[in-house]
């Protein structure tokens, strides 16, 4: 890793071990002694942004203070500098999105930023592309637009200058060339931070101090690996304790195995009782299916004889004269039918229309009897209100006095009780606040472990599926590069037989590689770099890579497995040798025994250009070099990038800056090993994937529970607050009808004249409804005479379509008799027809019986015939065995066409005893093998499975030993790696703390004073002792508490300069750091803040302040901007357009 410096300036990605981080070369900006040239902050422009709609401030090269009243957008300026230069919205503390940021008012649908940074000298960035300026621009839009970064250089003119590059790799690249160092507290130090360093203990000073030089992220990385070497130590020893049982029952089954030669003889004789069994089974079969071939013979006779009786019937069913004079009968009664209907519908309709009116009518009456009980009602409840109220003029002289007391004490009452719901509603909304902002901020962490436990579960999917491919292959060794490479090699091995392909097809192309002798320790590196699947294939042209991609379709491959290249069939290429001794390539390591297959890895996997070393410090000694221009070099030029030893970590040179990754894949080996050794690796690396699995859900449940937890007491809290505001609401309504009965009491008057004169018009309005009510109903009964005259009209036309329908069903059932004998007579020819299918499924059943019969002689003969088969392979079988010293395997099926033939060539044989007899004499010797084997006390039956219970609990064996002996070397590694990464942390840690505390004591010294920095690393504090009079000792005091309030802030902010001046940063930004200062403090703080960095000319400070600045005088090196006081709306929370003052 090396010494870190400038630590929290890295821009490269880190991944696999805690402690691996890229490291870089030391940056330094602006050497000092003259004004900066490269990275100060000279303009920021802002549109619709926060609270502002349109703001452009002009920065000087040195000290700048931007001073506002509270809401005048002084921290939307520090925001804005922040969103442009790559900080997100979280990080500004104002928002928790980047669209809660546009400016709500004028319907604005996007907000835009621009900073220019000043880009001359030395340390400039792309100069020749960009010139002296260079300006960020960022747009945030509320709809789907572009929301990214856009570089433009010198000249930039807003809506009309075209970007030079739209990437955040290229802002990415400008912020490391510049080392600024945007979300660092220490380069930009907003309101919250600035709140913990000045108001914080010894305690925070020191986390300060530690997060903003990286320290803190190492040294918990270093924490995590520690606990990684425990864990490894406690696999160690349970590994240990299991090796005893495994070496005793390989020694056991090494002890059987050796007792089969006894029983050959036996199991000889079982297998020739097993053979005669099956041909006797076989002719058993074959005399019964002749029996049943004789019978269905005879069923088709029969069969023949019922079919001609069906059709001899079914010619007697011809005379249809009878039914056709009866349909013409029904045919005329049904048309008088429907006449007489429709006559009686046409008067239906016409009585409908009459009958209108009159339902109209009464149900007018019926409204109308409504009215009458509602007029009744209200005379009668304007009489009650006007009694109740001469009633209540007697009664209210004396109760008047006792009602005014009691009103008193009720309104008393709800004013306190308003009091106590309000503290309850501000104490519920501050915790429900801090529950709600916990909560979200939760969620990103919960969303990330969720992703990580599902993309660690289709990484254990994969890798189980390659193993149990391994397995299930019986031996071929190309299923390791991929679970479907034998599925499709055969595929491409029928396709090139049929002539499909007219190219060649090769594949897959970790069949074609090899490991050349001698460096074997490259193998697993070399494997990890190719970066080519080794299930691959390569064809030479497009038709052929049409039909492989049909291929793959067929053994249904998903998008990862066997892909393919498509190459020219060319002579193998001239590459470049590595360029001295002691460097090794790709290409030298691994020798492809095809020319296709090596000019594929070299345009594909660059396998050239990439190096392989021992160890990374060798890798710098050898091959890195400095160029004549600056910077660094490979040597030979053709090098990209270098992998090293032990994990597989690599470095490379971008724009002739060194960077350094690492792995987070554990190196494997898959080309020249066997299967055996494939599975265990597999299964190896699915095993530490499962323990990774178990440890993130475990933190993915534990977050899930807190964020729960949070939750619930996010809505307690609301639904708290919610009934603190019904109570309020309810008691302040209550309390302001008390106080209108107190002031209706007041105005109430003893008159009952308004009373009066209602019972008066009610009267009057049940009167004059009562009088209509004759008039309604002698209309009703001039209707009834016209209604009266259609209903006689319908009841005559009923009784005429009655009779029609009489004579209707007469010729119905006359139709219905005829039916019936027709219908006799097709009985009868179904009963026919079923007799004859009852044959024809008796003589089905026959036919099946025959057919089930010839798939039974079938099987059986085929059965004798592997029987016999089989039994003359296991006995060759076991005799190579037995001379191979027991290397044997399992008989393994055969399915080739010569061994086919063979079978099949194969007569059957005559028996003659039955089968139970051999089933009998089966029997008998096999208890004879059991009572053998039980004399001998051995457990299994089969010998080819107990030599491979032998071989299998052998290779286990080994297998523990040899992870046990890697694990302790691991183990080993790792601590004395740690030991020498922590000596490194120290180191680093020493240097920065004796910087930090010269850099302190050289800005007291400006002011007459010294002073020094105590870090008490052991218990984590930071202290500081100064002395107010360099030249004189008894000034010194280790309180700082004891100096006056303008020396202590003096000696505050000394201390944040110094630790600022460690980073290099080419700007500061400070906002408000003077706000828990009194007055006098303030303005002495204020003047030293100045003439200290007005001697940093290489620096530009920024300070952004509310306080009053008016005792401070600008110079061609300070600049004061003014911002306008908010104006504020007349809506409650509802923001102005703001403006600048220059």
């Amino acid at each position: 890793e090396g010494t870190p410096t400038n630590a929290g300036a890295g821009t490269g990605t880190s991944t696999g071990h805690p402690a691996a981080r890229p490291s870089r070369s030391p940056i330094k900006i602006n050497a000092s002694g003259k004004p900066a040239e490269a990275g100060i902050v000279t303009k920021i422009d802002l549109e619709n942004f926060m609270c502002h709609r349109k703001v452009s401030i002009t920065l000087c090269n040195n000290v700048n203070f931007i001073h506002g009243q509270n809401g005048s957008g002084k921290s939307a300026i520090l925001a804005a500098l922040q969103i442009c230069l790559g900080a997100g919205a979280r990080r500004t503390n104002r928002a928790r999105n980047l669209k809660d940021l546009v400016r709500k008012e004028g319907n604005a649908n996007q907000a835009v930023v621009r900073v220019t940074l000043l880009n001359k000298g030395p340390d400039a960035y792309q100069h020749e592309i960009y010139g002296d300026h260079i300006t960020i621009e960022r747009t945030i839009s509320l709809g789907g637009s572009y929301n990214g970064f856009k570089l433009y250089g010198h000249g930039f003119i807003p809506r009309k200058s075209s970007a030079k590059s739209t990437s955040k790799k290229h802002l990415l690249e400008l912020l490391d060339q510049l080392n600024i160092q945007i979300e660092n507290p220490v380069a930009v130090l907003d309101q919250e931070e600035a709140k913990k360093f000045l108001m914080g203990k010894a305690e925070d000073k020191y986390n300060f101090f530690t997060k903003a030089t990286d320290l803190e992220r190492l040294d918990r990385h270093y924490a995590d690996t520690k606990d990684h070497i425990y864990e490894m130590d406690e696999n160690k020893d349970r590994m240990e304790k299991s090796i005893e049982p495994l070496s005793k029952n390989v020694e056991k089954l090494e002890q059987e195995w050796k007792q089969f030669e006894h029983l050959n003889k036996l199991e000889d004789k079982l297998s020739g009782h097993q053979i005669n069994y099956a041909w006797s089974m076989y002719n058993n079969y074959k005399d019964e299916l002749d029996q049943n071939q004789n019978n269905l013979v005879i069923l088709d006779g029969k069969v023949a004889k019922r079919q001609e009786d069906v059709v001899q019937t079914e010619a007697t069913e011809n005379d249809t004269e009878g039914k056709k004079a009866i349909e013409e009968e029904l045919g005329e009664l049904t048309k008088e039918a429907e006449e007489a209907n429709e006559r009686r519908r046409e008067i239906s309709n016409e009585l409908k229309m009459s009958l209108g009116p009159k339902k109209n009518q009464e149900r007018a009456i019926k409204r109308h009897n409504q009215e009458m009980k509602g007029a009744q009602r209200d005379l009668a409840v304007a009489v009650r209100e006007l009694e109740a109220k001469r009633r209540e003029i007697m009664d209210r002289a004396d109760s008047a006095q006792s009602v005014e007391a009691a009103r008193a004490a009720k309104a008393k009452k709800a004013e306190e009780q308003i009091a106590e719901a309000k503290k309850i509603s501000e104490d519920s909304r501050v915790e429900k606040s801090d529950s709600q902002q916990r909560y979200e901020q939760s969620e990103p962490r919960e969303r990330a472990l969720g992703q990580n436990v599902e993309q660690i579960d289709r990484q254990c999917y994969a890798v189980n599926a390659k193993v149990q491919g391994l397995k299930s292959s019986e031996g071929n060794s190309i299923n390791m590069f991929g679970s479907k490479c034998e599925a499709m090699s055969q595929k491409v091995e029928q396709a090139r037989r049929a002539g499909r392909f007219s190219g060649r097809v090769v594949g897959p192309i970790g069949k074609y590689l090899k490991v050349l002798p001698g460096k074997e320790k490259f193998a697993s590196m070399a494997e990890m770099s190719l970066q080519v699947g080794l299930d691959r294939y390569i064809v030479t042209n497009s038709q052929d890579r049409e039909v492989f991609m049909r291929l793959r379709g067929e053994i249904r491959c998903n998008t990862r497995e066997c892909g393919v290249f498509q190459m020219r069939d060319s002579p193998r290429y001239n590459v470049i040798a590595p360029p001295c001794d002691g460097v090794e390539t790709v290409a030298t390591v691994i020798n492809a025994t095809d020319d296709l297959v090596f000019n594929c890895l070299v345009d594909n996997g660059k396998i050239d250009q990439k190096a392989l070393m021992g160890s990374k410090d060798s890798s710098y000694e050898i091959l890195l070099e400095d160029r004549p221009q600056g910077g660094q070099q490979i040597k030979g030029r053709n090098i990209k990038m270098v992998y090293f030893l032990p994990l597989g970590d690599y470095w490379q040179l971008s724009n002739h800056s060194l960077s350094g990754y690492s792995q987070d894949r554990q190196l494997k080996q898959t080309i020249g090993v066997d299967k055996s050794v494939a599975i265990r690796e597999g299964e190896k690396e699915l095993h530490q994937l499962e323990i990774e699995k178990r440890q993130l859900v475990a933190e993915f449940q534990t977050v899930k529970k807190d964020r729960h937890e949070l939750k619930i007491n996010w809505n307690r809290m609301k639904n708290a607050v919610d009934k603190a505001s019904r109570d309020m609401q309810r008691l302040t309504e209550e309390l302001e009808r008390i106080r209108e009965e107190a002031e209706e009491a007041e105005n109430v008057v003893d008159d009952t004249t308004e009373l009066e004169d209602e019972v008066n018009r009610a009267r009057e309005s049940h009167d004059k409804l009562k009088s209509s009510e004759n008039n309604m109903r002698k209309a009703l009964e001039d209707l009834l005479p016209g209604i009266d005259k259609l209903q006689n009209q319908l009841d005559e036309e009923s009784a005429r379509n009655e009779k029609v329908l009489m004579e209707l069903r007469l010729a119905e059932d006359k139709l219905g008799l005829y039916l019936n004998d027709q219908e006799e007579l097709k009985r009868s020819i179904q009963r026919k027809r079923e007799k004859l299918e009852r044959a024809q499924h008796v003589r089905n059943e026959q036919a099946s019986r025959v057919e089930a019969g010839q798939q039974k002689v079938d099987e059986t003969l085929t059965k004798a015939q592997k029987i016999a088969y089989q039994n003359k392979k296991s006995k060759e079988s076991r005799d190579k065995s037995n001379s191979d010293d027991g290397d044997a395997h399992a008989l393994e099926d055969e399915v080739e066409e010569n061994v086919i033939e063979e079978m099949e060539s194969m007569m059957p044989v005559p028996t003659r005893k039955s089968s139970e007899y051999y089933k009998e004499r089966i029997n008998r010797v096999r208890s004879e093998i059991i009572r053998e084997r039980e004399r001998r006390h051995m457990t299994e039956t089969n010998p080819e499975i107990a030599l491979e219970k032998y071989h299998r609990a052998k290779n286990d064996l080994e297998k523990k030993v040899f992870q046990i002996g890697k694990i302790t070397d691991n183990v080993q590694k790792l601590v004395d790696d740690m030991k020498d990464r922590k000596k490194k942390w120290r180191s680093f840690r020493s240097h920065i703390s004796d910087l930090t505390n010269a850099n302190f004591d050289d800005i007291l010294n400006r002011k007459g004073s010294s002073g020094i920095i105590k870090f008490d690393h052991e218990n984590k504090c930071l202290d500081l002792t100064v002395q107010k009079d360099a030249n004189n000792e008894n000034s010194q005091t280790a309180d700082v508490k004891a100096l006056s309030g303008g020396e202590r802030s003096y000696t505050t902010l000394s201390l944040l300069l110094a630790l600022g001046e460690c980073l290099e940063t080419p700007f500061r930004v400070m906002d408000e750091f003077d706000v828990f200062l009194d007055p006098v403090a303030r303005r002495i703080a204020l003047k030293t803040m100045i003439e200290v960095a007005k001697t940093f000319e290489h620096r530009q400070f920024i300070f952004i302040t509310p306080q009053d600045l008016s005792n401070i005088k600008t110079d061609p090196k300070l600049k004061i901007f003014h911002m306008n006081p908010p104006k504020r709306s007349e809506i409650v929370g509802g923001p102005e357009q703001q403006t600048l003052t220059m």
